[in-house]
């Protein structure tokens, strides 16, 4: 029998505290499965873009933010299914 799990997308600590952070565009839609590693958000600080990696293989189940949100370190940012 497989049991799902939802593994959370998390905002790293990126050492930038006096700089805005905002979500710049989502590079896979809800929906699509993906591969531990595979490039799923952009971020913006400042003029500076950082991908988010997927924390495990699955399918992008939920995303908890728009483009040009702001966002803070060890924010959920979206969640991935994992059958395990």
């Amino acid at each position: 029998m497989l049991r799902e799990e939802l593994q959370p997308l998390v905002l790293p600590e990126l050492g930038l505290a006096d700089i805005l952070v905002r979500t710049s565009l989502w590079l896979v839609p809800r929906g699509s499965f993906v591969r531990e590693g595979d490039r799923v958000l952009e971020v913006l600080a400042g003029e500076v873009t950082f991908d988010l990696v997927s924390p495990a293989t699955g399918v992008l189940c939920e995303t908890s933010t728009e483009e040009d949100d702001i966002v803070s370190e060890g924010q959920v940012l979206g969640k991935i299914r994992v059958g395990a």
